[in-house]
């Protein structure tokens, strides 16, 4: 009696909780492979974008994996532009799935987080948010 018992104990046992998922692992640099900064002057280069990206930028878009293709480079441009034009200084720049700080006085992405680390973030010293 006593075996049936820990038997049907044993079957009715739940599992351990599953495992969280693992964060992207950052990109290793590999001498065949454009680092985020030659593929961002190339990409500026051949559309003429006038917005900077600073090392702490660039370097977060490496860790998350965030590379931006010709067209964001265009959205983000407009939308400094926007924000400018309207005296802003420091804007959150919603593009995609991206939010990106940009020092508008100097044109150039502060920082830049992506979606998955987008949950309970706060924002300050902003004065101007854009939709890009």
């Amino acid at each position: 009696m006593s075996d049936m018992i820990i038997n049907r104990f044993q079957a009715e046992r739940v599992g351990p909780p599953p495992l969280p998922q693992a964060k992207p692992q950052p990109q290793i640099w590999q001498p065949d492979k454009p680092t985020f900064s030659e593929h961002l002057k190339k990409a500026c280069d051949e559309i003429g974008c006038r917005t900077q990206f600073s090392g702490h930028a660039q370097a977060r878009a490496v860790s998350r994996n965030i590379v931006l293709s010709p067209e964001q480079l265009v959205r983000i441009d407009k939308a400094v532009d926007s924000a400018a034009a309207r005296g802003a200084n420091k804007a959150l720049v919603m593009l995609d799935d991206l939010a990106l700080i940009v020092g508008v006085d100097n044109r150039t992405v502060i920082t830049m987080v992506d979606q998955p680390a987008l949950r309970e973030n706060v924002f300050t010293a902003i004065d101007a948010a854009v939709i890009a």
